[in-house]
C-alpha cells in the first residue's frame, strides 16, 4: 500500500475528530463526512488524470490502494462510502479500455471533465503505443465534442 492512503486516512480521522468536537448535531456530521468522502473522490480523479507514465501493474496497485482506502474509511463513516468512490474505480479502469472504446466511454461518463479525460488518453496513448494520428484523431474528437 502506498503512503498516501495512510495519509488521507489519517486526516480524515482527524477531521472526523474535530467534527466530533465541534459541538456539531451528528446529523450535520455525518452530512460534513460525506461530503468530505465526494471531495476525497474528485480530488483522487482529479490526481490520476494528472498522471504521466503509469504501467499495467501501477494501476493495479491504485485498484488495491482505493480498495484499501475505502474500507479504512468505514472505520470513521457510517454511510456506505464505496458508492462514493466508484467514480475513480471506473477511472482507473479505463486505462484498460480498448482504444477504440475512449470515445463512447467519454461520452457515457459525463462525470468526469474534458480535461481528466484528456489526461487519461494522453497516458494511454503513451504508455500503450498509440499510433500520433489515433491519439490525435481521438483528442480532436473528445476537444470537439460538447460534452
Amino acid at each position: 500500500m502506498c503512503i498516501y492512503v495512510d495519509l488521507l486516512l489519517g486526516e480524515f480521522k482527524h477531521y472526523k475528530t474535530r467534527l466530533a468536537h465541534g459541538g456539531i448535531k451528528k446529523e450535520v456530521q455525518d452530512l460534513l463526512l460525506e461530503y468530505g468522502v465526494e471531495n476525497l473522490a474528485e480530488t483522487l480523479v482529479e490526481g490520476l488524470s494528472r498522471v504521466k507514465k503509469c504501467t499495467d501493474e501501477g494501476r493495479a496497485l491504485m485498484s488495491l490502494d482505493l480498495q484499501v482506502l475505502i474500507n479504512g474509511l468505514k472505520h470513521f463513516v457510517s454511510m456506505n462510502v464505496k458508492p462514493k468512490l466508484q467514480i475513480v474505480e471506473t477511472f482507473i479502469k479505463a486505462y484498460y479500455l480498448p482504444e477504440t472504446e475512449y470515445m463512447h466511454w467519454a461520452h457515457a461518463h459525463p462525470e468526469y471533465s474534458k480535461s481528466q479525460i484528456i489526461g487519461l488518453i494522453n497516458l494511454v496513448a503513451t504508455v500503450k503505443g498509440w499510433k500520433r494520428k489515433t491519439k490525435l484523431e481521438v483528442l480532436e474528437k473528445i476537444e470537439s465534442a460538447s460534452m
